[in-house]
């Protein structure tokens, strides 16, 4: 059974009544930027993917990182636990483990850039309240924009 006849009854009942309240239809130029900040986030988790994937691929090998440091802080640290006694294999999907984490890093810091270039030349509204927002303690421009 149709309902747009009930629908429209019953909208303009909560008009009359003042229930409804205005919505806010983002501009092109904002939904440009949501999306790109959304493809950062994307981005971010495919490189944090990526890190995982070389230290349990290090693991796999009996490879630690170095007591110095928590983790596998950068992949070419993870290049000098290279081991003489790996088979070719080894070295292939190793050498693709850090290729595709130095990707991913040169991937978000692109993305990073481009977001800065959109904010710089966005409306001086959007820029006001992306400026107004990281004063805020802890806000930087990727928190500030919006998503």
């Amino acid at each position: 059974m149709k309902t747009d006849r009930r629908d429209a009854e019953k909208l303009a009942q909560s008009y009359q009544a003042g229930d409804l309240t205005p919505v806010w239809v983002p501009t092109p130029e904002h939904e440009a930027l949501r999306d790109l900040v959304r493809q950062r986030a994307a981005a971010k988790a495919d490189e944090s993917r990526a890190k995982h994937r070389l230290v349990k691929h290090l693991l796999r090998r009996g490879l630690r990182e170095p007591e110095e440091s928590g983790a596998w802080t950068h992949p070419c640290g993870a290049g000098s636990s290279r081991s003489s006694s790996s088979t070719k294999a080894q070295q292939v999907a190793f050498a693709d483990c850090i290729a595709e984490v130095l990707h991913m890093g040169e991937r978000l810091a692109r993305l990073d850039k481009a977001i800065d270039r959109l904010v710089e030349s966005a409306p001086a509204h959007m820029r006001a309240v992306v400026e107004a927002l990281q004063a805020l303690r802890g806000v930087a421009k990727l928190t500030a924009s919006p998503s």
